[in-house]
């Protein structure tokens, strides 16, 4: 149970002008309640409802929940009369005691009893005890009780708020305690709240020199009041369902607010019964009932999406736009729950200066469409009212209105201001509001990013740029960013540090988002306008530790060899050997190469030495392992060992006189080391 917050406050009360008759004193704003409310379904229920006529064909009715001794009255909400706590609610409620005498007084309920239209106090006899005023527990207790069995007698998952027009305070010099005691602490007639079915509400007092009676916990009470003298008084509630508070004001005093914990009422808060109890002990008291506003028991709900269809992005507030920018206005109102339909709803909605409309359609959910006619050019009226044709109801749930137009070309950056848009219904009226947002002349971005360097795998990679506004720098960091897009994948905007100089950019990648090997980079600069610079890509090269021979021919045929009993030589014509070294360090590295005998199928070794020259001289690679390259390359560089041999430079066969004809083969073996430097 949470606590209640009570806003003391001073007391006075003003009256509805009376006349000698109740009834003839009503106030013309009475409804009709036909259909709205029934008389509760219990034995010996004393209300009944009173048609008034109050001229221009208009009656209005009024309950008389009680007009005698010992009776016990209530009222309660049928199905399309619902209180909905989902949604911000009012209740104005006007009661009138009489002059006859001091009765009981009447609470007005909230309930989830599962009673509900038969929900009443037990009262365990059939006498009636007026205190618990057919809401509260009853005490009929002559022994020690807990304060949670006089709580079951109450009607249960309830909230109330009582009219006490009689000071139950344990009658005559204190004697008659028992059931007469629940006022013991007020003073006078009073106005409280509390939760009717809780056992805080409750204390059970006496035992030694008294008697054992229960007192009411009051909660939000304003005392000292005096009703019973046959005016007209308002009681007026005010629910908020985001703050979930009830506000409450008797007469015209300052209004009260009090916190409600909505688990009273268990899960189901949509549909609550509520209605007016009352009782009368004694002096032939008369309570009257009658309603000036009631709750509407549907929830709508409004939203508003702004988007500028040009440029495909929405409008928030503090967007920016462009002139010339298509935009696009769509309101949505949908109908959540209720028993009823919200008919006759008319939007009022705010035309933003510096926006010019070109239509303005409603779209509902069964398919109907309706045009809706547009001020003229002439800027005169700078709203758009029209009155849907269409209600909104469990049926056709949602109505669509599209505005669609243009946002004017201006000379300088210009705000266009935000607004409230308004639909309002019979009892009930929903406020959307429209985004602030800047209209700009258009700038021009451009980006320029470093070349990528090569990182090694498991590091971070650092990336600079710089971004120019106008072809110049003179502007602030403010709302510039970096759109990235790493391997096709979007990332987080990069954002320029409003304490960098301006436009410059070096934001760092995470080891987790890079792959082995080569990844791509895209940037795109856009200021907070969204003016957009063209795509610049950078390639981000990780490297994976390795030196390696990336590729190298499986097979190489040398050139064919004419034996005209003379020396003979002969190149590769297909052989390719490709170095990289991914190591990322500053050391060289060395190519050897080694060669075995050429030999025929049969066995028979080729008369002649394969040979590298390295433009110098000629080193027999069959005799033994001769080096090819020995260099430092860039990190990530691939190094082409033959690209560029030639006559006098690369491997060759070269043959003697005695070569015999035929098909021989060799096997090359390539051996790559590191080595310190060059």
């Amino acid at each position: 149970m949470v606590g209640l917050l009570v806003v003391i406050l001073g007391l006075w009360w003003s009256t509805v002008a009376a006349t000698a008759d109740e009834l003839d004193s009503l106030p013309k704003s009475a409804l009709n309640l036909d259909g709205l409310f029934e008389v509760g379904k219990f034995e010996q229920n004393a209300a009944s409802k009173l048609a008034v006529d109050q001229g221009d064909g208009h009656t209005a009715n009024v309950f008389e929940l009680n007009n005698d001794n010992n009776q016990v009255g209530a009222i309660w909400s049928t199905p399309v009369n619902r209180f909905n706590l989902n949604v911000d609610n009012k209740i104005t409620m006007l009661v009138n005691f009489g002059d006859r005498g001091a009765g009981e007084g009447l609470a007005l309920v909230l309930q989830n009893d599962p009673r509900k239209t038969a929900a009443i106090s037990r009262f365990g006899t059939k006498r009636v005890i007026g205190e618990n005023l057919g809401v509260y527990g009853t005490d009929t207790y002559s022994r020690k009780t807990a304060s949670s069995t006089i709580a079951k007698t109450a009607i249960q998952k309830s909230w109330a708020i009582e009219i006490d027009t009689k000071n139950n305070d344990g009658g005559f010099l204190g004697l008659y305690q028992r059931g007469n005691s629940f006022d013991e602490k007020m003073h006078g007639n009073h106005v409280a709240v509390n939760y009717p079915a809780s056992p805080e509400t409750y204390t059970q007092r006496g035992g030694l020199t008294s008697s054992y009676r229960f007192e009411q916990n009051h909660l939000a009470a304003q005392e000292k009041l005096k009703l019973n003298n046959g005016q007209w008084y308002r009681l007026q509630l005010s629910w908020s369902a985001k703050s979930k508070v009830m506000t409450y004001t008797f007469g015209n005093n300052t209004p009260r607010l009090v916190k409600i914990d909505t688990s009273v009422f268990g899960k189901e808060v949509r549909n609550l019964t509520w209605g007016v109890t009352s009782t009368s002990t004694s002096s032939n008291a008369r309570t009257l009932v009658a309603f000036e506003q009631l709750p509407q028991p549907i929830e709508i709900e409004s939203e508003l999406n702004v988007t500028n269809v040009s440029q495909e992005l929405p409008v928030h507030e503090g967007s920016w736009v462009h002139g010339g920018d298509d935009l696009e206005y769509e309101y949505v109102l949908s109908y959540l729950s209720g028993d009823n339909g919200w008919e006759k709803v008319e939007a009022n909605i705010p035309l933003p200066e510096y926006v010019k409309f070109s239509s303005a359609t409603v779209r509902y959910e069964d398919g109907h469409e309706e045009t809706i006619e547009l001020p003229d050019d002439d800027r005169s009226e700078d709203r758009l009212q029209h009155m849907l044709s269409q209600s909104l109801s469990k049926e056709n749930r949602h109505a669509y209105i599209t505005l669609r137009g243009e946002a004017e070309r201006v000379n300088q950056d210009t705000k266009v201001q935000d607004d409230i848009s308004y639909f309002v219904g019979p009892a009930m009226e929903i406020a959307t509001a429209t985004p602030h947002f800047t209209i700009t002349t258009g700038k021009a971005v451009s980006l320029s990013v470093d070349p990528g360097q090569p990182v090694k795998k498991g590091a971070s990679a650092t990336v600079k740029g710089q971004v120019k506004l106008d072809d110049g720098l003179d502007f602030d960091n403010d709302g510039m960013r970096v759109e990235l897009k790493l391997n096709g994948e979007r990332l987080e905007d990069y954002l320029l540090d409003p304490d960098d100089a301006p436009g410059y950019v070096e934001l760092e990648l995470d080891p987790e988002d890079l792959n082995e090997g080569e990844n791509e980079l895209i940037l795109r600069a856009k200021s907070q306008d969204n003016a957009t610079s063209d795509a610049v890509a950078v390639t981000i090269l990780v490297l994976n530790g390795e030196l390696k021979i990336k590729s190298s021919s499986k097979t190489s045929t040398f050139e064919a060899v004419r034996l005209t009993g003379a020396a003979q030589t002969s190149r590769p014509k297909d052989l390719e050997v490709i170095v990289a070294d991914e190591t990322g360090g500053n050391t060289g590295w060395r190519l050897d190469v080694h060669a075995s005998k050429f030999v025929t199928a049969q066995g028979r070794v080729l008369a002649g030495d394969l040979y590298y020259n390295d433009g110098k001289e000629l080193k027999s690679v069959t005799d033994a392992t001769q080096t090819v390259v020995k260099t430092q390359t860039k990190a990530g560089e691939d190094y082409n060992v033959t690209k560029d041999w030639s006559d006098q430079h690369g491997l060759i066969i070269k043959t003697n006189p005695a070569a015999v004809p035929g098909q021989y083969e060799s096997t090359l073996t390539w051996t790559l080391s590191a080595v310190p430097g060059k």
